[in-house]
């Protein structure tokens, strides 16, 4: 079974105005792993033109000087017993940092598809299910 797939993409242009009081922004994506336990990635694949995830990672943050920086977070699909499709719930912990260096977090409750908010946006690939 392929892997669960979630590409992540800043929502602000290097010309935004919000530059000018957010430092950075970083994040981290939660999967509901093998016995229940969740997953937390803050390092994901920088996507490649030709490849759906690249050859090289980074940290999942984006500052002014990063905003082009495609993320893809890849997790083991889990499949619960007795389904045929893998688990589609995940979380997010989101920190943006002022440029005072104050941090705000955010958390997510349980998501499932596709995610935006005024600075990021989420895209979940998920993979075909199962065959009985």
């Amino acid at each position: 079974m392929d892997p669960v797939l979630i590409e992540v993409r800043c929502l602000l242009n290097e010309a935004a105005t919000e530059w000018e009081y957010i430092s950075n922004i970083s994040l981290q994506i939660g999967y509901p792993g093998r016995g229940g336990n969740t997953l937390w990635k803050h390092i994901g694949w920088l996507r490649d033109r030709l490849l759906p995830s690249g050859n090289a990672f980074a940290q999942a943050e984006w500052s002014k000087e990063m905003v082009n920086h495609v993320l893809v977070f890849d997790f083991l699909p889990v499949v619960p017993p007795n389904q045929f499709e893998a688990e589609r719930s995940y979380r997010i912990r989101k920190n943006v940092t002022d440029a005072n260096g104050r941090t705000r977090r955010r958390r997510s409750g349980i998501l499932e598809g596709d995610y935006s908010d005024e600075h990021i946006t989420l895209h979940a690939i998920y993979p075909e299910p199962l065959h009985p």
